[in-house]
């Protein structure tokens, strides 16, 4: 089988985290099929030398002066995995249509060079309907192949894609609509893609790679969490300020332990001046963007990790977590539901500082009832690579065999 991935976020060197549960998707395809060929087929999407604001002329002048035409690359990334990219720009959809019909140029340039190379494509895959899932109606209906979409957008739909209160705009509606079958990435998301009516929804979960995010070898659990740990981008809707204010009560109770952030973003400083009014800089720690090393590093060397977002489809850094052993702490935002159970954490309300609080204090004295290798049974039985690469080619078989009984 050859099939033909379109992502509408992927990793650059400004933003190495965008995106990449695309590429390791498509590594991890690649490897537990290798008789089939796959292809990734970019274009600089979230590129920030490759977008143009409206009112930012002066440097939408020195981007485009910069850009040269026709730079397409082609990258091995395995034997039977290809990456391809064709810059292009990226602007509002008021104005032409966002650069969309250059976009798909480059993509069709794309795939014509994959089946030149790997044979016909049997199915696409398009990550998130705009504009990953707009690119490959487009060529579904010109090279007649099937095309499925794995919904991201979170929470669904994005405001600048809703023409008034419940309608979708044509740009999300009509490759949903269109789509041999729509991917959902949480139970949750499948119900409110269902809501919006969109046809042929299905739920298959984000993989994470079990053989790298793992337990420390003789690793022995510590008999009470000195140590809790969140990594996220700090914007406000991941809820960060809230464990801040929660952590403050927690410590009162036990002030030997520690909170570690990771990450980075808008809202760091507006944090670490929330922490230092709080009297409490000696107990939180930042480390900053983590590579996937140092974020395995981290995971590794705490008792508890928590992810207090306000909204999330299935974030990677619970799946992380519990890959590694660990009990997680959650919200009632989407996906973390469906991941967070009683043998491996709790779940509270987003935005409660008071509920927040008490989990820590939950957690911290009910620790020795978590146990990490049912934590990581748990997770490898349904999150793990080969799990969910099975999952994703039944999708592609079953597109692929609806398609040939239309044709």
């Amino acid at each position: 089988m050859n099939v033909f991935v379109i992502p509408s976020w992927y990793p650059t060197q400004h933003r190495p985290h965008s995106g990449i549960f695309v590429r390791e998707q498509a590594e991890a395809l690649a490897q537990a099929y290798p008789g089939s060929n796959f292809a990734i087929s970019t274009w600089g999407s979230h590129n920030p030398d490759l977008q143009l604001w409206a009112k930012d002329h002066v440097r939408n002048l020195a981007k485009v002066l910069r850009h040269r035409r026709g730079q397409t690359s082609e990258t091995k990334l395995g034997p039977n995995l290809t990456e391809y990219y064709t810059p292009a720009f990226t602007w509002s959809r008021k104005i032409l249509r966002g650069n969309i019909d250059t976009i798909i140029k480059a993509n069709e340039s794309h795939l014509k060079a994959f089946e030149a190379a790997a044979g016909p494509v049997d199915v696409l895959h398009a990550h998130t309907a705009y504009p990953a899932g707009w690119v490959a109606m487009h060529l579904s209906a010109r090279y007649k192949v099937p095309y499925l979409i794995t919904e991201h957008m979170g929470p669904f739909p994005f405001k600048d894609f809703l023409l008034r209160p419940g309608q979708l705009s044509p740009y999300l509606q009509k490759p949903l609509q269109h789509a041999a079958a729509t991917v959902a990435v949480s139970p949750q998301q499948k119900e409110t893609l269902q809501h919006w009516g969109i046809p042929h929804v299905q739920y298959i979960p984000n993989l994470t790679d079990e053989s790298f995010f793992k337990p420390s070898p003789g690793h022995q659990k510590n008999s009470l969490p000195t140590t809790f740990f969140t990594l996220a981008r700090l914007e406000e809707g991941k809820g960060i300020r809230y464990l801040i204010q929660a952590f403050k009560l927690f410590l009162a109770a036990h002030p030997q332990c520690r909170l570690r952030i990771g990450g980075g973003g808008s809202c760091r400083e507006e944090y670490q001046a929330l922490v230092e009014e709080l009297a409490i800089a000696d107990k939180v720690e930042w480390l900053g963007v983590l590579n996937r090393e140092s974020a395995l590093e981290a995971y590794r060397q705490c008792d508890v990790f928590v992810l207090p977002s306000l909204y999330e489809n299935l974030p990677l850094v619970l799946l992380e977590a519990t890959a590694c052993g660990k009990p997680v702490i959650g919200t009632y935002c989407g996906g973390p539901a469906s991941i967070i159970n009683r043998n491996n954490g709790l779940l509270v309300e987003p935005g409660n500082v008071q509920e927040l609080h008490h989990a820590l204090l939950e957690i911290y004295s009910s620790y020795s009832q978590y146990d990490q290798e049912a934590i990581r049974n748990e997770f490898c039985s349904r999150y793990s690579r080969s799990v969910v690469c099975q999952q994703i080619m039944e999708a592609y078989h079953a597109a692929v065999k609806e398609h040939r009984t239309k044709v």
